[in-house]
């Protein structure tokens, strides 16, 4: 589920759901971001799973093409292609209880063994795209980004901020319980 809402300074972009056909599709998520006047920023709340790269790398562009300030927030999880739109904020900030995950891309392929070979390459396309837009970001080596993604890193807020991968991190929304004994009593 996503919304894009009106507030005094700016717009504030909320993608809590998967990224592609089940989720937010970027041509929706286009069309609104487009309505948005010039010069606009933006806060973007991110807490996705991921979903269809394709979808997420038409998401990153829309927004590095947004005239705005883009602030990306990671409020719970940005995994797998939601990481990469991420990469689109001028700041990324995460409370120090959030996680951003990085990998390999995966498909499913049908048939011969030419339909997988030829589904490999294309995977090993994308995932050299991925490479090279998360290495710009957090300004790493190609290759050692390539062996994070190889590996499905995890990153909690500190290790994203370290990484390159985060530009701030910010203490957690702090929840305690509280209980009114007076409440229930006759």
């Amino acid at each position: 589920w996503y919304t894009i809402r009106a507030r005094g300074t700016g717009a504030e972009v909320l993608i809590y759901d998967e990224i592609g056909a089940y989720g937010v599709s970027a041509k929706g998520f286009l069309a609104e971001l487009g309505a948005l006047p010039d010069g606009v920023p933006v806060d973007l709340r991110l807490n996705s799973p991921g979903g269809s790269v394709f979808d997420a790398v038409a998401i990153f562009n829309a927004l590095t093409r947004h005239t705005g300030t883009i602030t990306v927030w990671i409020d719970g999880i940005a995994a797998s292609a939601a990481s990469y739109v991420a990469m689109a904020g001028d700041e990324i900030v995460m409370p120090e209880n959030a996680f951003l995950m990085i990998h390999d891309p995966s498909g499913i392929v049908m048939g011969t063994a030419a339909d997988m070979r030829d589904m490999a390459a294309t995977m090993d396309k994308i995932a050299g795209s991925m490479v090279r837009g998360y290495a710009a970001r957090s300004g790493k080596s190609e290759e050692e980004i390539a062996s994070l993604m190889a590996a499905e890193t995890w990153f909690d807020a500190k290790d994203a901020l370290d990484a390159g991968l985060a530009t701030r991190m910010v203490e957690p929304v702090r929840i305690a319980a509280s209980f009114d004994i007076a409440r229930f009593r006759n």
